[in-house]
């Protein structure tokens, strides 16, 4: 994913009213960003009006003017973020952080060293036995291999 795809799938999450998912997109690549309090902030904010909704303490027009600010202010950082990305110290740190979200057995920023037979992420064993005679073959589940 580049980082235009990237921007481009936050604003597609946050005009389908996917907040949750753009939230957490946002925070992903903000992780290691001084920006990430601004999303922590908005996460909160989204979190509080969806509590308040549940329990009837909001006017539904109040709850509707809350998201819609939350709305605007992921996309106005969205913005902020892609005219900012010509800075080299961001967008490294946008790039390092989209190779990352969605990938599978990543570990960003450490130093791992290991001796012997270590194996990070998914293996698969194949394991073949011969047997002489087979035991009990009436219920395979409980077979005696010998």
């Amino acid at each position: 994913m580049t980082p235009n795809t990237c921007f481009t799938r936050l604003r597609e999450l946050i005009a389908r009213d996917e907040l949750p998912e753009a939230l957490g997109l946002l925070r992903e690549l903000l992780a290691h960003s001084p920006r990430l309090d601004e999303a922590l902030h908005q996460s909160g904010r989204f979190e509080n009006i969806r509590r308040q909704i549940r329990l009837g303490t909001v006017s539904p027009a109040d709850a509707n003017l809350t998201q819609n600010q939350i709305r605007a202010a992921l996309l106005d950082m969205v913005r902020e973020i892609e005219t900012q990305g010509a800075t080299p110290a961001l967008q490294e740190e946008i790039e390092q952080a989209i190779s990352i979200v969605g990938s599978k057995n990543v570990v960003a920023g450490a130093n791992i060293s290991a001796g012997g037979d270590v194996h990070i992420g998914d293996k698969t064993t194949q394991i073949t036995q011969n047997a002489e005679k087979i035991y009990n073959i009436d219920h395979i589940d409980n077979a005696n291999f010998s």
